[in-house]
């Protein structure tokens, strides 16, 4: 019940966010005169051969996804990597239809099909994490310091003024991250214990909880073992990142418009700005990963708002709904329902509940 009424809380918070910038994007003279036929158009009109180019890259990045775990995976199990790919379908599917609570359905479908500990998997899932911040960050940098950006209105040139601010202290915190997985690589124990004693403050609850994350932090770094492991997972990574930002690049260029012709890193950064969206995520609209597309094509790269919303409309719709078909299809193949991987996915939490215990 508690759970159930943060989730409103929270989705409650995000809407109320969205409603804010929409209406101070509405006081742009740009925004009052949006022309509903010319977004009509932008949609309807889009290069069919990019946008099935940007299908099958989409269904790639779910295969190099479970190729990745299987590197993540390989000190635990030799796991399938069927299991793992259906997984990451499903996984996302969730997400899809449910939000963020839908990322717990990935580690726990691999820990029920692979017959593995779900702290195992939780750990897995928290080395994904960390490295993707690390790519996104590097993706930024690269966007941000080596392609030209000239936003040609005030607004334009105070967000890229923000993002090169925000920049610097976004690198400062990839730096203590990466140094924190070379310390808790080698000392997990002495570095859990420290990082601890600093937060002893917390009440008993939420303190127990953080040392759990910890020891699962320690776990997945514990994962990476040798130069095939580590190698395996950096550049499963890159691979990853790169499809990525090719297939926001070609999304971008299927609508025929003059932000058609921006070049890859552009894409790459307004990839970084949409996921920061991500946090807000309304099940099955998905939500602020919409308006970080927007607000970066409006604001930096000074794209009329008709074909920046119909690019970010597209990018949805290939990003959602080629996973959710699939998904239902895997579904019924493995003889499964959303409920029971609901269910799937509870009995594993439990299980966590009482190893903590």
């Amino acid at each position: 019940m508690k759970k159930a009424w943060g989730r409103w809380v929270w989705l409650a918070v995000g809407a109320i966010v969205i409603v804010l910038i929409f209406y101070n994007l509405s006081r742009n003279p740009e925004w009052r005169n949006f022309r509903w036929d010319h977004l009509w158009r932008s949609i309807v009109d889009a290069r069919r051969d990019y946008l099935l180019l940007s299908l099958l890259l989409i269904y790639s990045t779910y295969l190099v996804r479970a190729i990745r775990w299987q590197f993540f995976m390989a000190p635990i199990k030799a796991a399938s990597l069927w299991v793992l790919f259906v997984g990451q379908i499903l996984g996302f599917s969730s997400i899809f239809l449910v939000g963020r609570p839908g990322e717990l359905v990935r580690p726990a479908y691999i820990a029920k099909r692979e017959n593995v500990p779900m702290s195992a998997m939780s750990a897995v899932w928290l080395l994904e994490r960390v490295l993707d911040t690390i790519a996104m960050v590097v993706l930024f940098a690269a966007a941000l310091y080596f392609e030209p950006v000239n936003p040609d209105t005030p607004r334009g040139v105070f967000a890229l003024h923000e993002m090169h601010e925000g920049g610097h202290l976004l690198f400062a915190f990839t730096a203590l991250l990466i140094l924190g997985l070379v310390l808790f690589r080698m000392k997990p124990a002495v570095m859990s214990a420290f990082v601890l004693k600093l937060f002893r403050f917390l009440p008993e609850r939420p303190l127990r909880f953080f040392a759990h994350l910890l020891r699962s932090f320690g776990q997945s770094l514990s994962l990476i073992r040798g130069w095939k492991g580590l190698a395996g997972s950096v550049v499963t990574t890159a691979v990853l990142w790169v499809i990525n930002t090719t297939i926001v690049w070609l999304i971008y260029k299927s609508v025929r418009h003059h932000h058609g012709n921006l070049p890859w890193l552009a894409a790459g950064l307004t990839l970084f700005c949409a996921a920061g969206g991500l946090i807000i995520q309304f099940p099955g609209i998905g939500g602020g990963y919409q308006v970080g597309v927007i607000l970066a094509l409006t604001e930096i790269f000074n794209v009329p708002p008709e074909p920046a919303t119909g690019a970010s409309i597209l990018l949805w719709i290939m990003s959602s709904v080629p996973c959710l078909a699939l998904g239902l299809v895997l579904l019924i193949h493995e003889g499964l329902s959303i409920r029971k991987l609901e269910a799937i996915t509870e009995e594993e939490e439990k299980a966590v509940s009482l190893e903590e215990n």
